[in-house]
């Protein structure tokens, strides 16, 4: 009988992740289903480990458990402006020069990673940080949520350091008498969590009320950062540009022939939102139009109007007008009578 009880549970999730991610478009699985992929190898390796003690299934696990950090960072990074080469190197050196310390020597393992996972989640935790309009590769409709994700990552990667901390201080302390069940216990809880917030990096999240509104007095905006925006948010409904649901902020600063760097700030400074949300106003009153002037349906509206998903749609619709689209509509065809209370 294993040493330690096999983590189907942890197993089974994985491999239903990677299901869900290898069905989806084939263009946006391949980081995603190589780190879940790994992280299932991981699991399993572990507890091979823990049962037969192998120098092999030693020497397997502690490669794949230095490189999943960096896959993980990755995962998020390629959404950034960094230049491919740049974060390609920032992915691969860190794991390649701990996989040589290890081999060099070995007692110093623990601490390797520890470093790694410390180091990978912080930088995830700083890119979250940056917030969502440093995302310019993301969908508009979905960096809000990519960014929040990026920062749910970070931290269970540095949760994940304390816990190889743990497991260094149990072999000091009691001779390693609890490190099988803190394995086991520290996969069952950090990789499915992990691989959750890659998964549904552009999926729901309760999205955050903009810090001001568009009322703050024009006396207080940057005169040159308010004629950008104002020239920008002309191109952007003359184009009609919001309406394409992959609409990205890079894609948006070739369009415009505007930095990217530059239409957050305007965005950001003259409007009190990011783009993301900027770009939801022009989508929702489109959808607005649609659903007073045509028997569309909401599903048909939702896609006409640039939003992937109806959970992200109804989100937006609620957060911008206060009711959903299809009380929206009922209170267009039928208006309260004049001097009667709201509900």
């Amino acid at each position: 009988m294993p040493a330690i009880p096999f983590p189907f549970f942890t197993l089974a999730l994985l491999l239903i992740l990677l299901v869900k991610v290898c069905l989806q478009p084939a263009q946006e699985v391949r980081n995603t289903a190589l780190f879940i992929a790994g992280c299932a190898v991981l699991v399993l390796l572990t507890a091979l480990r823990w049962q037969f003690d192998l120098r092999i299934l030693r020497q397997m696990q502690s490669t794949i458990a230095i490189c999943l950090p960096a896959l993980a960072w990755y995962c998020f990074a390629s959404f950034t402006a960094h230049q491919r080469r740049k974060t390609l190197l920032l992915c691969l050196l860190p794991p390649l020069l701990a996989q040589l310390v290890q081999l060099a020597v070995p007692a110093i393992t623990d601490t390797v990673l520890m470093l790694i996972y410390v180091g990978y989640g912080i930088a995830l935790i700083m890119t979250a940080r940056q917030g969502a309009d440093a995302l310019v590769f993301a969908r508009l409709s979905e960096a809000n949520r990519t960014s929040r994700m990026a920062l749910l990552a970070g931290g269970f990667l540095c949760f994940s350091a304390l816990t190889d901390l743990a497991i260094a201080l149990d072999f000091y302390l009691y001779q390693g008498q609890q490190a099988p069940q803190l394995v086991a216990l520290s996969q069952a809880i950090l990789l499915p969590f992990i691989c959750l917030a890659i998964v549904f990096r552009g999926k729901t999240l309760p999205e955050a009320r903009p810090a001001a509104t568009e009322s703050r007095k024009a006396d207080e905006r940057n005169e040159d950062l308010l004629t950008t925006c104002q020239h920008i948010e002309n191109r952007v409904r003359e184009g009609q540009l919001f309406l394409n649901a992959d609409l990205t902020l890079n894609t948006l600063s070739r369009k415009l022939g505007v930095p990217a760097r530059q239409i957050s700030q305007a965005v950001n400074q003259t409007r009190g939102c990011n783009v993301s949300q900027w770009i939801n106003h022009f989508r929702i009153d489109h959808a607005r139009q649609l659903l007073r002037h045509t028997d569309a349906s909401v599903t048909a509206i939702m896609l006409d109007s640039g939003f992937a998903t109806k959970s992200n749609f109804n989100r937006e619709f609620i957060r911008i007008t206060g009711m959903n689209p299809t009380e929206y509509r009922q209170a267009a065809v039928n208006p309260p009578a004049p001097g009667a209370e709201k509900p």
